[in-house]
Parts: C-alpha cells; sequence; structure tokens
C-alpha cells in the first residue's frame, strides 16, 4: 500500500506542478511582480488563480489543480500511516 500512495502522491505532484505553470504563464501576462510573487509562494498562485479564473479563463486548469492536491494529500497521509504501521510491525515482530 505505501507504494500504492507514493506513485500516488508523485502522479499527483506532477499535475499539481504542471497546473502551477499553466497558471503562472496566464498571472506572468498580466502582470510580471505577481508572477514573481507567484514562484516564491505556490499558495499565492492557487489562490490567485482562483480569483482570476473567469478573466484568465482557466477553470479546467485550477479544477485540475485543485483535485490534484487534495489525492496528493490524501495519498501522503495514507501512505505516512502505511509505511509507520510497517515500521511498528518490523518492530513487534524483532526485526529490528
Amino acid at each position: 500500500m505505501t507504494t500504492l500512495m507514493s506513485v500516488l502522491a508523485v502522479a499527483a505532484a506532477v499535475v499539481s506542478l504542471v497546473c502551477w505553470i499553466m497558471v503562472l504563464i496566464k498571472i506572468f501576462k498580466d502582470n510580471v511582480g505577481l508572477g514573481i510573487l507567484g514562484i516564491v509562494c505556490n499558495l499565492f498562485a492557487f489562490i490567485y488563480g482562483w480569483v482570476k479564473v473567469k478573466e484568465y479563463n482557466i477553470k479546467n486548469v485550477m479544477l485540475a489543480w485543485t483535485v490534484a492536491y487534495v489525492i496528493f494529500v490524501i495519498a501522503y497521509a495514507l501512505g505516512l500511516g502505511a509505511a509507520f504501521q510497517d515500521i511498528t510491525q518490523g518492530l513487534e515482530g524483532g526485526g529490528m
């Protein structure tokens, strides 16, 4: 389960990266200063993308980014939980 969650988290992170770059391109076309802020602070780019979703016509990109982020958080949490479970089972079984 740990491997599956890791693969899912990496896939979601790649989708998030692509969406972030697409939003940054739109922001840079509008305002270079805000684009630089979007590079420094990913959260700003995410929020600003939702604020300007209609103006930039990026609803599908923002939906994909949001879903990818939620999947990443869930997969990461489940993968971390599975890893801790593997470790504790190894300790209880005398594996270490």
